[in-house]
């Protein structure tokens, strides 16, 4: 101790004494360099110590004769895997894993002879991520597991003083490296990553061959965004099949997004069936020089939902359009419209889903309808001529489940009224599902949430739904907050939410735009935005849709405009309400507009308003007459935080428009402009570190008594006082 307390206090003096005084009159440049200079040094030094413990504890390991050490070709795990996933997309890297109540068992099956890597981590990179690395020694065929993380500022594997993963099994042969291993999902270490709700990106590397512990660079690399605690939901009964897809429609390569609807007739059912899950059939061929080619991995697909469609006593046009091949969204035949209640929705990164075992949506004209409405969304921005023959393929059994299921779509109405500034880190949106809508179409005895699909576009971190009652705020019905729009599941709500007339839901939307330079509009395309969840519920009601959006009037208002050429707020409000139909208009308003509107839709495809912003040229104020509005947004000082708090607090906290669409697409209660409702929000209930139970145990130290090895932890001290002491001079 008093041999720590003399080389400290020496290395303080030595490094006032060897350490330049910085000059009377030195130049600020030269001051900001020296600093940036010394700070990098002490990083690299202190990567050193890192590495150099690193090697220490994988050394330790290799001179452990613990149980968890042994040949393990011969022993294996025998667990059942509940989940499976290709990390690198091609069978190369193949992660299986089953969790309890707390802890997770991994089974990590690579193609090397190396070391293989797999971390946890918010982002799609190694700092600051917890890493377990794993081999299986070329000498003696004995497997190995190390506890790591990554540093804040750098690429690399750094051992924890605590290791938390227990080593179960791991053997190799001429090809892979395959081992199994358990660490609880909180293991109260700082070093480590909680694995809970939210969707996590998983971290693989694969070391050089003969790389056993030794962790040089890895030679493959990748990540992939999941969510590890998944319940397993598929039926073990036997199911049928009904494939609901277009064919051979033709993508042009002069449109970034395109919408295209088909009408399909249910399978002939003798009797009432029930629809019990669905998965995405992804089938785009690329067309170069008029050749079609085999399909590949970048198909043009966004997102798919097919929707029921109300009941029509002309069956003989429904079949008609059964047998055609469809239209492109905004022409299809206005009798769509009644085509909104969503039976299914996919997204990018989504596998499909799996019902809970006891609700099913039924299926078929003698227990449910007789038409259905496919919708496909392409995000085209490559400009790339594609024939594509996508759907769903829909799972349902005549095996009736306990409670027939519906699925009621909610969040922020899509137009380009919802606007997202740049420059935000953490800018929020709302929809409401006002409880005027709740109280007029559900039952008495209300309604259960068993699952919810979260849903919006790039730049969304967040997205939660909340529940109400009265003016008190409930626990989120579900909620994510590392959400990445490549992966898209919808997340089971344990044991159900009770929710009843009256009832309230709020969809919140947390934004990242610190990338973008403009703002943000609302719209379908994948570089707009949305804020959406898909709700799937029981008992099966007529309600079907349920939004909000901010009203005309009050949202130019927020942005300082008042009036508009040409055009009153009652006009563009309509335009906005009939999804930017700009039928009704002054007619050379409308010859312009249309003309404008053609050119633009070859690239813009369905742009729900953002057309129209381009075109509205503001009257008043003067300050901003005959600026377009588009060119106002973008013009705006958005780097001025009480601007976009303003905004943001005026968006959120202000008017909403509430709609309430039921299954025929009549209105379940009247379109009404109405306030943010006021409630009190419950507290945050923050997991402290006394709830944790798991006791880390730390490897056995080999340096008791090894002078080198207690000197190098006082030159890590050393080093960092120096560094201290560089920093504050």
């Amino acid at each position: 101790m008093y041999l720590n307390l003399f080389l400290t206090l020496s290395a303080i003096f030595v490094c006032d004494a060897k350490l330049p005084r910085l000059r009377q009159h030195t130049e600020p440049n030269e001051v900001a360099d020296t600093l940036k200079q010394n700070l990098q040094v002490a990083q690299r030094l202190q990567i050193e110590v890192k590495s150099e413990k690193t090697s220490r504890i994988v050394n330790q390991y290799r001179a452990r004769h613990r149980r968890d050490v042994f040949d393990s070709k011969s022993y294996e795990s025998g667990l059942t895997w509940a989940h499976s996933e290709r990390l690198d997309g091609i069978g190369d890297v193949v992660l299986r894993w089953v969790n309890s109540e707390s802890s997770i068992t991994f089974r990590l099956e690579a193609k090397t002879r190396g070391y293989v890597g797999l971390g946890f981590n918010s982002a799609r990179n190694m700092r600051g991520a917890d890493l377990v690395v794993a081999w299986v020694d070329d000498r003696n065929g004995n497997a190995q597991v190390l506890d790591c993380h990554g540093p804040e500022y750098d690429d690399l594997a750094v051992a924890d003083e605590v290791q938390n993963y227990e080593l179960i099994s791991g053997y190799q042969n001429e090809t892979h490296t395959t081992v199994e291993f358990r660490r609880q999902l909180d293991t109260c270490d700082k070093q480590d990553f909680v694995i809970g709700e939210d969707t996590v990106q998983l971290l693989w590397a694969l070391g050089p061959e003969g790389s056993d512990g030794e962790l040089p660079k890895h030679v493959k690399s990748g990540s992939k965004a999941l969510r590890l605690l998944q319940p397993v939901a598929k039926p073990q009964v036997p199911l049928k099949s009904w494939d609901v897809r277009l064919n051979n429609l033709t993508i042009p390569n002069n449109m970034a997004t395109l919408f295209w609807c088909k009408i399909f007739r249910a399978p002939e059912l003798s009797k009432k069936h029930h629809i019990v899950g669905y998965q995405p059939i992804i089938d785009s061929r690329p067309i170069k020089n008029k050749r079609v080619l085999e399909k590949d991995s970048s198909s043009p697909v966004h997102h798919m939902v097919l929707y029921e469609c109300a009941e029509d006593p002309d069956k003989q046009l429904w079949n008609e359009w059964s047998e055609g091949d469809g239209f492109f969204g905004p022409n299809r035949p206005s009798q769509w419209a009644t085509c909104v209640t969503p039976i299914a929705a996919w997204a990018i990164g989504s596998k499909g889903e799996y019902l809970p075992e006891n609700v099913g949506i039924p299926l078929g004209e003698k227990g449910g309808v007789s038409y259905y409405m496919l919708e496909v969304h392409y995000d085209n921005k490559a400009l790339h001529e594609v024939l594509d023959s996508s759907g769903i393929r829909v799972h349902y059994t005549p095996v009736l489940r306990a409670h027939d299921a519906a699925l009621l779509g909610a969040g922020v109405g899509v137009s380009a009224l919802h606007v997202i500034p740049p420059k935000q880190r953490e800018y929020r949106t709302v929809g409401i599902c006002s409880p005027e809508c709740t109280e007029n179409t559900l039952p008495d005895h209300g309604i259960n949430i068993v699952s919810v699909l979260l849903h919006a576009h790039g730049i969304a971190r967040k997205i939660s739904l909340k529940h109400i009652r009265g003016t008190q705020e409930l626990p989120k019905i579900s909620e994510e907050n590392s959400y990445d729009v490549h992966y898209q599941q919808s997340r089971i709500v344990p044991g159900g939410r009770r929710f009843m007339k009256g009832d309230t839901l709020i969809t919140e939307c947390t934004y990242d735009s610190t990338s973008r330079d403009k703002p943000i509009l609302g719209g379908y395309s994948a570089s707009q935005e949305m804020c959406l969840s898909f709700v799937l519920y029981y008992p099966r009601t007529q309600l079907a849709g349920c939004y909000s959006m901010t009203p005309v009037k009050e949202f130019f208002e927020t942005f300082g405009v008042k009036e508009f050429y040409g055009l009153s707020m009652m006009q563009v409000e309509n335009i906005f309400l009939s999804s930017g139909n700009l039928e009704n208009l002054p007619p050379q308003l409308e010859f312009d507009m249309q003309k404008k509107y053609s050119e633009e839709t070859a690239v813009q495809g369905d742009d729900q308003g953002v057309g129209l912003m381009k075109e509205l040229v503001i009257r008043e104020p003067s300050e901003f007459r005959n600026k377009t509005f588009m060119a106002h947004l973008n013009e705006m000082p958005w780097s001025e935080p009480l601007l976009t708090e303003q905004i943001e607090k005026t968006l959120y906290k202000g008017m909403h428009m509430t709609f309430c669409k039921k299954r025929d697409d009549t209105w379940g209660a009247p379109i009404q402009i109405q306030s943010y409702p006021t409630y009190k929000e419950l507290e945050s209930n923050v997991t402290t570190d006394n709830s944790c139970h798991y006791k880390s145990v730390r490897l056995p130290s080999v340096t008791k008594g090894n002078g080198s090895s207690t000197i190098t932890l006082n030159v890590a001290t050393i080093l960092a006082v120096c560094a201290a002491i560089l920093i504050s001079r």
